[in-house]
């Protein structure tokens, strides 16, 4: 691997491939979008401000961040989606409680910008706790304890199908397994097929497949990328801070078509790497791009790891 390091986003947490040289990025520390040349170093200006295309509905500041985890593309349509979780104190925060999607244009002079595309969603949670489906999961619980404890609620991983649904994934809680000194050992991470987004954000109900449980080693989504035909990647990590980074990340490749099939671990050394985002330029299935939020106070890193 041989990272490549980028300025203008600090806390990269999401990102999608424009076309095949750009890439657009978010940040959870706040409500904005950076758009990047793989080429060159720095963001490139201006920045996509969501709380300009959503006016009056997302709002800038503190307690305002969407705290934005991941990011898919259908056609021409990006989504976003917020952890949908407390912050680390476990207190409520609505503005995490957000899918939303905007489609993309470049001027001619080579700047990006953003339209939003539909309503907010906001009831995601809401939804799953009404469907008798989901009731295992004790979402109605998860979603008032903090996102990094044991049966908390964070959500850090989006991914379109080629059916141009959604599946979105589940850092915590995980699913099943055994509680040993507080942590929770060979849980099973959780993946929630949304089957109707476009037509979700112009107001149709939401629509939900069955509950998806993957062996991912006892870790959960840290985010989940289409590769081709019904095959994703994922990034699995510790569902908890792993504050002392004893706990490394992982990659796997999982075919949906085989719902109860075992994702299958890739041999990549990922070292230090604090991955947050995976996604694939079009045409480059062989390769999956990572960005690494590392704590750097300027900027992120990116490898590329073949597959």
């Amino acid at each position: 691997m041989d990272p490549k390091r980028y300025r203008g986003c600090t806390n990269v947490s999401g990102a999608v491939a424009i076309d095949a040289n750009h890439f657009v990025v978010a940040d959870d520390e706040d409500n904005l979008l950076g758009v990047f040349d793989s080429s060159h170093e720095q963001v490139l200006p201006p920045r996509i401000a969501l709380s300009e295309l959503f006016a009056g509905e997302i709002e800038d500041g503190k307690g305002c961040e969407i705290d934005l985890e991941g990011a898919a593309a259908i056609g021409d349509v990006y989504f976003w989606i917020g952890s949908h979780s407390t912050n680390k104190d476990g207190e409520r925060r609505p503005s995490r409680h957000r899918l939303f999607a905007l489609q993309i244009q470049r001027n001619a002079v080579g700047e990006f910008s953003g339209q939003r595309y539909g309503q907010i969603y906001r009831t995601l949670i809401d939804d799953l706790i009404l469907d008798r489906r989901f009731k295992p999961y004790r979402l109605d619980k998860a979603v008032g304890i903090a996102p990094k404890a044991l049966g908390g609620l964070s959500i850090e991983g989006l991914a379109a199908t080629p059916e141009q649904s959604l599946l979105i994934g589940f850092r915590n809680p995980l699913t099943g397994g055994t509680e040993k000194n507080g942590r929770l050992q060979d849980g099973k991470a959780l993946i929630v097929p949304l089957l109707n987004p476009l037509n979700l954000l112009q107001g149709q109900a939401a629509k939900f497949g069955d509950p998806i449980e993957l062996d991912l080693g006892g870790y959960g989504i840290r985010d989940i990328a289409w590769r081709q035909g019904n095959e994703y990647l994922i990034v699995a990590g510790p569902y908890h801070a792993n504050e002392d980074r004893r706990e490394k990340h992982r990659l796997y490749l999982w075919h949906s078509n085989g719902r109860t099939d075992k994702p299958k671990r890739l041999d990549a050394e990922l070292g230090e790497l604090n991955i947050e985002a995976a996604f694939f330029f079009p045409g480059k299935k062989d390769r999956v791009e990572l960005l690494s939020d590392d704590g750097d106070t300027k900027g992120f890193q990116r490898v590329s790891v073949k597959l």
